[in-house]
C-alpha cells in the first residue's frame, strides 16, 4: 500500500485540491469531475454518464452591473447546468453568494427579450455544489441539501434551483459505518485530507474508482513544473496567511479568531457578526472562556451556538 506522504522528508507528496489551484487543476477533467457528481447527485438524479465543461465566466448584463466568474461549470448529458465551487474563507454571507450565483445561472438561460406567455418548456435545473474548508454557521451536516419548499408540507415547490453544501470539517472517517462507506465519503476524505499532513484512510485507495484514481496522479507534486509548483505555494502562502484553521493550522486559525474577535469587540457591530466568529471559534476548538474575551458574547450565547 502506498503511503501517502514521505515520512523522511516528512513532507506532503500530493498537493492540497482545496487551494484554488488544486481544485482546478484536478476537477477540470470529464472523468473526474463524472466521479464526484456521480457520488454526490446519482442519488438523485440518477447515474450520470456524460458531462461537458463549460465558461466559468458570465459577463455584466448592464453597465455598471457586475458579473461572475466560477470556479467551475459544466452541462449534464439533460441539460442540468452544474456549477461546483470550493470555498476556503469565511465569507458571512456565503448563502446570499451562492443564491446570487445560481441567479446568474438561470439569467444566462432566460434570453433578454423573454416573453413568458410563449415560452413553450422551463429552465434547465440549476445545481451548485459548494464544498467548504471551513465552518459556516447554520451547518451542523456533512452534506446539507437545500431546495424551495412549501412550507407548510414541507414538499419541493420549484425544482429547477438546488443547492448542496459539502462541510468538510463535520466529515470524521472515523464516525462511518465500516461496511458502509459510500463514494462520497471516499470524496469528502481526499478533499479534506489530501495534501495535509494528516494520512487519507488508506480504503480510498481500495474503494476509488477511475476518476478518482487520475484525480490523486495529478495532484502528486512530483506532477508539477516548477512554474506549477510555484503558483501552488503562492496560493497556499495567501490562504495560510488568511489563516484558514481547519486545513492549514490551529496557530493561525486561532489567532485569526483572536484579530477578528478583537476587531468585533471594538467596533459597534451587529451580534450577528459577533455570533458568526463564536461559531467558527467553536468549531476550532477555542476555549469558551477566550471566544468570550474575543467576541464579548456570554458564555451561555456562546453555549446555545453549539445545539
Amino acid at each position: 500500500m502506498e503511503k501517502l506522504f514521505e515520512e523522511k522528508a516528512n513532507r506532503p507528496v500530493f498537493i492540497d485540491i482545496k487551494s484554488d489551484f488544486g481544485f482546478k487543476r484536478c476537477m477540470s477533467d470529464e472523468v473526474t469531475m463524472l466521479s464526484f457528481l456521480n457520488a454526490v447527485l446519482s442519488e438523485d438524479y440518477g447515474a450520470i454518464r456524460r458531462l461537458k465543461f463549460e465558461n466559468v465566466e458570465i459577463g455584466p448584463d448592464r453597465e455598471a452591473h457586475r458579473g461572475v466568474r466560477f470556479d467551475l461549470r459544466c452541462t449534464l448529458e439533460n441539460g442540468d447546468d452544474v456549477l461546483i465551487e470550493m470555498q476556503n474563507y469565511g465569507h458571512r454571507y456565503f448563502k446570499t453568494r451562492a443564491n446570487y450565483y445560481l441567479c446568474k445561472l438561470m439569467d444566462k438561460h432566460l434570453s433578454s427579450n423573454v416573453v413568458w406567455s410563449e415560452q413553450r418548456e422551463d429552465i434547465p435545473r440549476l445545481i451548485g455544489i459548494f464544498i467548504l474548508g471551513v465552518p459556516m454557521m447554520g451547518l451542523k451536516n456533512e452534506v446539507t441539501k437545500t431546495a424551495e419548499c412549501d412550507l407548510s408540507s414541507g414538499e419541493e415547490f420549484w425544482d429547477r434551483m438546488r443547492k448542496y453544501f459539502i462541510s468538510l470539517p463535520h466529515f470524521r472517517w472515523d464516525k462511518l459505518p465500516e461496511k458502509h462507506v459510500k463514494m462520497q465519503d471516499v470524496w469528502m476524505e481526499v478533499f479534506k485530507n489530501l495534501g495535509s499532513m494528516v494520512n487519507v484512510n488508506e480504503r480510498v485507495y481500495e474503494l476509488a474508482d477511475e476518476g478518482l484514481r487520475r484525480l490523486i496522479d495529478k495532484a502528486r507534486v512530483s506532477a508539477l513544473s516548477e512554474k506549477e509548483y510555484a503558483e501552488y505555494e503562492a496560493g497556499m502562502k495567501d490562504l495560510s496567511d488568511y489563516g484558514t484553521a481547519e486545513a492549514y493550522g490551529y496557530d493561525n486559525g486561532f489567532r485569526r479568531g483572536l484579530d477578528e474577535g478583537r476587531a468585533e469587540g471594538r467596533a459597534e457591530g451587529k451580534i450577528e457578526e459577533r455570533r458568526e466568529i463564536a461559531y467558527s471559534l467553536l468549531e476550532q476548538r477555542i476555549p469558551i472562556e477566550v471566544i468570550e474575551r474575543c467576541t464579548g458574547l456570554k458564555r451561555n450565547e456562546i453555549e446555545a451556538l453549539k445545539r
